[in-house]
């Protein structure tokens, strides 16, 4: 199944200057992240590669690149289906950004797993698409309180394409 992993303000807001919004204040999100790609292949931009910095470990990591290039421990397609087809459609493939793998992405993928981050990024300058009700149902939420690692209320949420 193929499923974009997001996280996102009030205003769908997902980052600034190849970070995200909330830098480092919200380790829960990181881990829901790690917890459900791990053992899958992630699909990824470039500058979203760059920002992380190193392949994930434990998992297989595509990285879109518009111009032919090699990145160590990492596999380097120029297009979305070529990605999808490198991952192959046996397990779940994970789309993880950035703003503009996920436009691509948007209308090929099955569900959106959301952090929806309860707060607003004034210095957002990346955005993820409305994830609107005539094509998205949502089929679980799970509400989290901030907390003293958590600096903000978030919810975990699952949307099914109708």
């Amino acid at each position: 199944m193929k499923k974009i992993i997001v996280a996102y303000d009030k205003n769908y807001g997902i980052g600034a200057h190849n970070d995200l919004l909330w830098q480092r204040d919200l380790p829960a999100d990181l881990q829901h992240f790690k917890q459900l790609t791990i053992g899958h292949p992630v699909i990824m931009g470039r500058n979203t590669y760059l920002s992380i910095g190193r392949p994930l470990p434990g998992r297989r990591n595509i990285v879109i690149c518009y111009q032919d290039e090699v990145i160590d421990g990492v596999e380097v397609v120029t297009s979305l289906e070529a990605a999808y087809a490198l991952a192959g459609s046996d397990q779940d493939v994970f789309v993880i950004g950035g703003g503009q793998i996920y436009s691509l992405a948007f209308d090929t993928v099955d569900q959106i797993i959301a952090t929806e981050v309860n707060a607003q990024f004034d210095q957002a300058t990346i955005f993820f698409p409305a994830v609107e009700a005539e094509v998205w149902r949502e089929i679980d939420r799970q509400h989290h309180q901030a907390d003293d690692r958590n600096l903000y209320d978030y919810d975990f949420v699952t949307y099914q394409r109708l």
